[in-house]
């Protein structure tokens, strides 16, 4: 592709940065300027009341593939986030089969290439106790489930393995649990539960580097900051508590609490604390959300979680810039990816032009195969105009475009590790 410009109102995690224009080149940003210089094709925003931002990084979703593919594929939700601006996804392994040996790991991988936007995958704790098979490919990191904490391999992966490990801070004694109220599920998995998977982490004494994702308690995260852990917050827990939903539809793991722990989460959020707000997208079949006491538990956000985020924004409760930290920056840092998540010269070119001025109520999604949305009719504060994957428009006007698959951006890392 021609290296080209692109102008307007310029934006990321330290704020409004003025007008100027990016040159893009390679599928990065190779140079800032004030105004294009000639001979290279242009796109102008300026002056059309939208902001140019990095694109947004959601490190938590589940896109299904496999065996279940009936509920969401690798390029059904990679058009989902695509649509909400969200320009880089990392996938979970609690697939079926699970993404925890080389061979469903490898083929997890190359089914998420066919997704248009970048991607990549925190893979499950093997079951042996061999790393080596799994630690060589172009992973993200580990992801413990509240089962592994009964494992010996788990130890091993905290105190071998140099990356990053995200933890589901829950107890196994939790998944124990068949409750069919949201608010007795709050109680019964309590908040403890979560304080105490933390400490078992930490009691291996890991060298890993350590992130807790969809923290729903406060404690949780005042624990984490003090053991030196990244953490982030699900939408789920920051906007519902037990009396706007019960049933299947708002049925999660960890579970919405009171609205005490909400507001103590908003205002956690407000002050800076949180590293990252992830979606934890989970889509599933309607039928498998019908039955209250066994239905399968998670909330599918990806196609416009960001969108009801920038609300805060448009409130004036939240900055321009600790938003963008929030949705690029923050989950940039903690993946350890240095090119992603801002407007500097050498950055990926994955960015989002969006018009924060839009106020609109979400229909639902066009392209993520769960259909069971409670965010559907909710309110949402700005919208996308364009969407752009190494440089390459993939969604303009709300509509999709034809584009080439997003890249693995821990793959060039494989390819410098050392054995």
């Amino acid at each position: 592709m021609e290296p080209y410009w692109l102008c307007g109102k310029l934006v990321d995690y330290r704020g409004l940065l003025g007008e100027g224009c990016l040159r893009i080149a390679g599928g990065r940003i190779v140079e800032l300027s004030k105004i294009p210089k000639p001979g290279e094709g242009v796109r102008d925003y300026i002056g059309k009341g939208v902001l140019v931002a990095p694109g947004f990084i959601d490190i938590h979703v589940h896109l299904r593939g496999l065996e279940q593919s009936y509920k969401e594929t690798e390029e059904t939700g990679g058009w989902a986030a695509a649509r909400a601006g969200i320009t880089l996804i990392v996938d979970m392994p609690n697939t079926v089969p699970r993404a925890s040996t080389p061979d469903i790991v490898a083929l997890k991988l190359a089914d998420l290439s066919k997704a248009p936007v970048d991607h990549s995958l925190f893979a499950g704790i093997p079951e042996s106790q061999d790393l080596e098979g799994v630690s060589r490919l172009p992973i993200a990191g580990y992801k413990i489930y509240p089962n592994d904490l009964l494992e010996l391999r788990t130890s091993k992966v905290l105190r071998e393995w140099r990356g990053l490990v995200v933890l589901h801070p829950e107890l196994p004694e939790s998944e124990m649990i068949i409750e069919e109220k949201v608010w007795s599920r709050g109680i019964l998995r309590g908040c403890w539960m979560e304080a105490v998977s933390l400490e078992v982490v930490a009691s291996v004494g890991p060298v890993s580097r350590i992130h807790v994702t969809h923290a729903s308690c406060p404690a949780t995260i005042v624990l984490a900051k003090k053991l030196g852990y990244s953490v982030d917050v699900a939408p789920h827990h920051l906007l519902y508590d037990y009396r706007d939903g019960d049933g299947c539809m708002y049925k999660v793991n960890p579970p919405i609490r009171g609205s005490g722990e909400k507001a103590s989460l908003q205002q956690m959020l407000l002050n800076g604390v949180i590293d990252a707000v992830a979606s934890d997208h989970a889509p599933h079949a309607l039928w498998e959300k019908s039955d209250p006491l066994y239905c399968s538990p998670g909330i599918p956000w990806l196609e416009v979680w960001p969108w009801i985020i920038h609300r805060l924004v448009s409130a004036r409760a939240l900055s321009l810039g600790e938003f963008h930290r929030l949705v690029s920056r923050g989950p940039a840092r903690i993946l350890g990816l240095k090119d992603y998540g801002s407007l500097h010269p050498g950055a990926r070119a994955n960015l989002v032009v969006y018009n924060p001025n839009i106020r609109s109520r979400f229909e639902g999604p066009r392209h993520s195969m769960a259909r069971h949305y409670p965010s559907i009719m909710q309110e949402v504060s700005g919208w996308p105009v364009e969407v752009i994957v190494g440089g390459v428009t993939v969604y303009y006007m709300d509509q999709p475009v034809h584009a080439k698959p997003g890249i693995n951006p821990f793959t060039s890392r494989m390819l410098s590790r050392p054995a």
